[in-house]
Order: C-alpha cells, then sequence, then structure tokens
C-alpha cells in the first residue's frame, strides 16, 4: 500500500459508511415531518419530492467555501414541504431532527473491515484522522453511533474548520494537524469533485473509494493517486500510490 505514510485521513460519509444504511431512517423521519405538516401524499411522492429539494439545494451550496448542514437540510426539506404548497413551521423541524437522530443512531453500520483497518494503521504508528463534511454535533453523535471514539486521533468536522471540502482551508488544517507534509499524508474518500479534487490541490496523496460495481470511475475530472475497492484494500502492503 502505503509508502510510509505518516498518516491517513478519511472521509466520514460514503467512505466509512454506506448512506444507503441511513436510508429507512431519511424516509421514516421525512414521511414523519409531511404527516404532521397536515400532507396526505404518498410516501413515495413525499420522498420524491425531498430528494429533488435536496438536489436543489445541494447545487446551490455547493460553490460556497463554508456553510452550516444544518442550514442545508434545514432549506431541502423547506423545499420538499413547499413542493406541496405547506410553509415549513421551525418547532416541527426541530421535532423531525430529534426522530432523525434517533433512527440514524439506531440504523447506521460501518462498511466491511472498518474497524479492523483503523485499529491497524494505529498500530503501525500511522496518525489516524476524521475529516468530514458535517457539522460538529452531527459528527459527534453519529461517530459515537458507529463505535468510531478511540480508533482516530482527532476529528474535524467541516463547521470547526469554517470550511467544507473542497475549499483548501479544511484540508490545510487537516495537513495542520497531522503534522505531516501533504507528501506524506493519503487522504481516502468517495468523491471525486469534494474529496479527491481538494486533496490532490494541497498535495496529499489521494485514494478513491469507488463501491459501485456497475461502472468505473469517471475518467474526465480529478484523478486520485488510487482507487480501491473496500477499506481493508489499504493494509495490501506492497502497494504503493
Amino acid at each position: 500500500m502505503l509508502a510510509g505514510p505518516g498518516a491517513v485521513l478519511f472521509d466520514f460519509g460514503g467512505t466509512l459508511y454506506d448512506y444507503r444504511t441511513l436510508e429507512r431512517a431519511n424516509r421514516e423521519s421525512l414521511i414523519a415531518l409531511a404527516r404532521w405538516s397536515g400532507i396526505e401524499a404518498e410516501s413515495e411522492k413525499i420522498v420524491l419530492a425531498h430528494r429533488d429539494a435536496l438536489r436543489r439545494t445541494f447545487h446551490a451550496y455547493l460553490p460556497r467555501s463554508y456553510y452550516l448542514h444544518h442550514d442545508l437540510f434545514l432549506d431541502a426539506v423547506a423545499g420538499m414541504l413547499e413542493a406541496f404548497g405547506v410553509v415549513l413551521e421551525r418547532t416541527l423541524f426541530e421535532r423531525y431532527q430529534v426522530m432523525l437522530r434517533e433512527a440514524q443512531e439506531r440504523d447506521l453500520v460501518l462498511r466491511e473491515g472498518v474497524p479492523d483497518t483503523l485499529r491497524t494503521l494505529r498500530e503501525r504508528g500511522i496518525l489516524v484522522g476524521l475529516v468530514s463534511n458535517i457539522d460538529r454535533d452531527q459528527l459527534t453523535y453519529l461517530s459515537q453511533a458507529a463505535g468510531l471514539s478511540g480508533h482516530f486521533d482527532w476529528m474535524l468536522s467541516s463547521e470547526e474548520a469554517r470550511s467544507c471540502k473542497p475549499d483548501l482551508a479544511i484540508f490545510e488544517e487537516a495537513i495542520r494537524r497531522t503534522g505531516c507534509a501533504p507528501q506524506e499524508t493519503v487522504f481516502v474518500g468517495d468523491t471525486l469533485a469534494q474529496d479527491i479534487a481538494g486533496a490532490n490541490r494541497v498535495g496529499m496523496r489521494s485514494v478513491l473509494l469507488w463501491h459501485r460495481d456497475d461502472r468505473s470511475p469517471p475518467a474526465d475530472g480529478p484523478r486520485p493517486r488510487h482507487i480501491i475497492r473496500r477499506i481493508p484494500e489499504l493494509l495490501e502492503p506492497l502497494r504503493e500510490i
């Protein structure tokens, strides 16, 4: 694998766990919010309305160097309700957040081999960090739900860095925390536009976790130094990035 890295940094959502494990939690919470708001549409229409609103909201936020994910998710939920002619009530949104958190804590499952891989990296004397586009409170409860406490030397949220990937500031703060040179730091993520692009720009050795079996990674756009299919592949001793 790694030709003597001093640090290996991981993205969180999509990399260490599959977002699909949270689909039930997200669906239940969205439908509950819609019902509390007086919407009687079919469940599938509610989910699709949220998907469309989230896509629009994400693309509107993406050019910003920093934003709170609380605001992004609030705007997406508000957009979902607007599709049915309903205005979001703040108290209902807060109730929805409580339900969503409890359901996510119930359902979150790490990808195969994650704890063992993190443990082995640290046993080899490699610093291990987590760098996530997520608010501080979300990172805290999701990492605890995943049982990741103790597996990382430190965790960095976009809220704490006041920078969201692919903005350079969050990557630069991550490098500062490692105490290593960029070329001695490996960054593992699942998105080309955010994880790989940002890591490449600051000179880290980027690794793309590509977990799709139906197609290969796009040939255009940011190019990772290496591609893996499973997290434990990082431990193959003779693989160079």
